[in-house]
């Protein structure tokens, strides 16, 4: 059983959204609402894969992404 945050029922169709800010940490969003401000990017792959399960090639993926436009939203 997947105790990831993007495997579980109850987190189903909801949104997690990661904002680069001008200072280069990370702020957070769940369903649009700030979970997590300030993350420095050497915690940033512990928020998502620990946290949401987007670990490896996703969170590579993801960070690509984030880095070329400034945000990216992920539906789970």
């Amino acid at each position: 059983m997947s105790r990831t945050r993007k495997d579980s029922d109850r987190f189903k169709d909801k949104s997690l959204e990661v904002v680069k800010r001008d200072d280069g940490t990370f702020d957070l969003f769940v369903n649009c609402k700030l979970d997590r401000n300030c993350v420095p990017e050497a915690w940033l792959a512990e928020e998502l894969c620990v946290r949401y399960g987007f670990c490896g090639e996703e969170y590579d993926s993801f960070l690509r992404e984030i880095h070329q436009n400034g945000r990216k939203k992920i539906m789970f």
